[in-house]
């Protein structure tokens, strides 16, 4: 008598393709936090940028870039796509003098540091 053909996979045979998806993932992952961490950092500059070209139309208006409040709302009137997912936190550092004013990108997440831009286009970024 003849045994019947079987089909399928051996436990083995599954293994060993559980073991290979483990590894490509060990690989991808990291690279992919990566990847959007650096998208995270790209977007918080933008914003930076986007701030201060509302502080210098304020600056256009009356000469100074003081404002009442140190409110960076009342300045940056577009929102940023991200505002809803929050990755890093604007603020002014210190208050904003009369000829000088410096926005601090705080990280909320682990992605890179604290970056500042001033009111020359310094951007400073860890």
């Amino acid at each position: 008598m003849r045994a019947k053909a079987t089909k399928g996979y051996t436990l083995v045979e599954l293994m060993v393709v559980i073991g290979i998806i483990g590894i490509i993932s060990a690989i991808a992952y990291p690279s992919y936090q990566s990847y959007t961490c650096d998208t995270f950092v790209g977007q918080a500059i933008a914003d930076m940028k986007v701030c201060a070209l509302g502080m210098e139309r304020h600056y256009s208006n009356g000469f100074t870039y003081a404002v009442a409040g140190d409110d960076l709302s009342t300045i940056c009137l577009d929102k940023s796509p991200s505002a809803d997912n929050e990755k890093f936190s604007l603020d002014f550092v210190g208050s904003p003098g009369t000829a000088t004013f410096t926005i601090k990108a705080t990280p909320s997440t682990s992605c890179g540091g604290a970056m500042t831009l001033d009111q020359v286009g310094t951007l400073t970024a860890p």
